[in-house]
């Protein structure tokens, strides 16, 4: 990588930011016997680095080799500001690992979809690839893998890790989809959309690009990248042709049957799509692919059957933390009238167009709860009357869900947790806003006789 000094050994890099990335950086430098130094807002207990503050005046560390800057540490943070003055190289987490890397790797980002379609194309590959590993910004972070004799990394890449990273050299890359997200940080969907453009190795000829018609359309297709591009959608020409009517995924390689595909809506069959695109695209067998799809577990908090109470099916889908999310996920839900939809949280900076008008579409009950309550109920109020509920929290909502549907003002067979928010009004993460969802679900079929 032609920002990397030839050799680390001895060399002092200084890490920014202290949370799952920065350690694992740290750890890997470590192991790489290089001088490492964490800079972070506070120091973190049984930690043998050097600590600094974030007001370090870094020009009274020199020499300095490499900065490896944490995802959620901001572009003008001031030490970064103070490399880019100094001619200190500033990469991502992701970057320095892949500098160690040597077996074959798939990217995959996108707006939505990214964590299921990582561990879905990990799974589809396992056949050929036994010991194919999934990361980045799912489970284990890159650097805690890649000096291992891994045959095959997939990696989930979010916009802030690509942001910091010069080429990455993949294989194959993935990029699902686009929609506003993220947009205090990256100003425009322009700026975010040339992020996630960073994932291409765009002028290599033996390098894969999966995308979607749509994406291909409006974007990619006017930039003249030179590396191959395959496509996914329900239209004819693509090179994966989604049939939902059939049961159907049909490449140029294979026509997949995803009748026994356990995830449902039509979301998570693009999900599919991109992953078997990725996994002949990285050498997998079609027949191997084939036998993986009927298997796949899903994700915890995305479209998560939690249980079943009074008749009432409840879905956990905390991961979806913006309306783009939700409403890919619910764009082909059956029977809305009978479902009621929780909704809330930090709401993120987008248009509320696309959810009046999904909202007009037919849902049966809303509760709203957290943040979001604010600029979202004056919205929905003139859409479903009477049929939304307000509530502070989830516990408070879930005790108004219980009594409309136990006094029978509320006919529905589905309770469906999409916040379409951020979690950080109540919660730490949407795993924690999941867990509670799934404890309220359960202390529910209990009581039930």
């Amino acid at each position: 990588m032609k920002n990397f000094p030839t050799s680390l050994l001895g060399q002092r890099v200084l890490v920014l930011g202290g949370g799952v990335s920065g350690m694992a950086a740290l750890r890997l430098l470590k192991e790489r016997q290089a001088n490492a130094v964490l800079c972070n807002s506070n120091p973190l207990p049984d930690l043998d680095v050097t600590f600094v503050g974030e007001d370090i005046i870094l020009a009274d560390l020199l020499p300095i080799a490499l900065i490896v800057k944490s995802p959620g540490i901001s572009p003008s943070h001031s030490v970064i500001s103070q490399a880019h003055s100094l001619a200190i190289p500033v990469v991502s987490e992701v970057e320095l690992a892949r500098a160690f890397y040597s077996g074959k790797l798939i990217g995959v980002t996108g707006t939505d979809g990214k964590s299921t379609t990582t561990s879905l194309t990990t799974h589809l590959v396992s056949s050929d690839f036994p010991e194919a590993t999934a990361g980045g910004n799912i489970g284990l972070a890159f650097s805690d893998f890649c000096l291992k004799p891994v045959p095959l990394s997939v990696l989930e890449l979010s916009s802030y890790q690509l942001e910091d990273s010069g080429p990455l050299e993949l294989n194959v890359s993935v990029i699902l989809n686009l929609a506003s997200d993220h947009l205090e940080r990256h100003k425009s969907l322009d700026n975010y959309f040339e992020a996630k453009s960073r994932i291409v190795d765009q002028s290599n000829p033996n390098h894969t690009l999966v995308t979607s018609s749509k994406l291909f359309k409006e974007r990619i297709q006017k930039l003249g990248w030179s590396c191959k591009i395959v496509v996914f959608g329900r239209e004819a020409g693509n090179d994966a042709i989604i049939s939902e009517e059939e049961g159907t995924i049909k490449t140029s390689k294979a026509l997949y049957d995803t009748k026994n595909f356990p995830l449902p809506g039509g979301h998570n069959l693009d999900n599919l799509a991109a992953s078997i695109l990725a996994a002949e695209a990285i050498g997998a067998k079609p027949g191997h692919i084939q036998s993986q799809i009927g298997t796949f577990k899903g994700l915890p908090h995305r479209f998560q059957y939690a249980g079943n109470a009074a008749g009432i099916s409840f879905i956990n889908d905390s991961k979806s933390t913006n309306l783009h999310s939700m409403l890919a996920g619910l764009s082909t839900w059956k029977d809305k009238k009978a479902t009621f939809l929780i909704l809330g949280g930090r709401p993120k900076a987008e248009p509320l167009e696309p959810l009046k008008e999904f909202l007009g579409s037919g849902i049966g009950w809303v509760l709203l709860i957290g943040e979001a309550r604010e600029g979202w109920a004056p919205v929905i109020s003139p859409i479903l009357g009477s049929h939304l509920i307000l509530a502070d929290n989830l516990e408070e909502g879930f005790a108004q869900i219980k009594n409309a549907v136990r006094s029978g003002r509320a006919r529905v067979t589905s309770v469906v947790f999409s916040p379409a928010c951020a979690s950080f009004d109540l919660y730490k993460n949407f795993e924690e806003r999941g867990e509670h969802f799934l404890k309220l679900v359960s202390d529910w079929t209990r009581e039930e006789p």
